[in-house]
């Protein structure tokens, strides 16, 4: 007997998956390349790097509390994980929506 699973919502993990690699790779990229404040134009009038240091999210609103974030985050990405693998979510934007709420989790956390 062969079993065969064929997993649910393939854009969701497509998107988290992709949207957690390019995100380390970019902070890699950055930490290594850049100093501290550098920028560097990567579509003019429209997209610029530039490293900063942000000790909590949405402009360091929780700066002061960086640990009950990280828990937060922890549980939200579990929770989408969790989602993404029982729900079957009825079309590919919102898939790809949750994968972007998953990545979003994830790297509030790392």
């Amino acid at each position: 007997m062969r079993l065969r699973y064929k997993p649910k919502n393939p854009l969701f993990w497509i998107v988290a998956i992709a949207g957690v690699i390019l995100d380390q790779l970019t902070k890699r990229w950055v930490v290594q390349a850049f100093d501290l404040g550098e920028s560097v134009q990567i579509i003019p009038g429209v997209l610029h790097f530039t490293y900063v240091i942000n000790t909590g999210a949405a402009w360091s609103l929780f700066s002061d509390n960086g640990a009950w974030l990280k828990w937060l985050s922890m549980a939200v990405s579990a929770a989408l994980a969790i989602y993404g693998w029982i729900v079957r979510l009825p079309n590919r934007w919102e898939q790809a929506g949750y994968g972007f709420y998953f990545e979003w989790g994830f790297w509030q956390w790392h």
